[in-house]
């Protein structure tokens, strides 16, 4: 009687269609692994792309309105200057 050794395992089996089927057991511990590893690259991936929150204090945010308004208002007397 043939033997039908696995060459991923070594195991032995006395039918082809038993190694056939064994074979496949192996290719599904394939698949799950690699939807393991996809699932841990989808989520660092998501990670990455949400956006970080800084805690501002009311005054960080109040001096950064103040800037703001400074560099409009520079913005315009040199779009005025311009023009003369």
């Amino acid at each position: 009687m043939p033997n039908y050794p696995c060459s991923q395992c070594e195991r032995v089996f006395s039918h082809r269609a038993s190694l056939r089927n064994h074979v496949k057991s192996h290719d599904s511990v394939v698949d799950r692994v690699l939807r393991e590893i996809a699932d841990e690259i989808e989520e660092e991936v998501n990670v990455r792309e949400q956006p970080m929150e800084i805690d501002v204090s009311d005054d960080e945010r109040e001096d950064a309105s103040d800037n703001e308004r400074k560099d409009v208002s520079d913005n315009k007397r040199e779009d005025v200057s311009d023009k003369m």
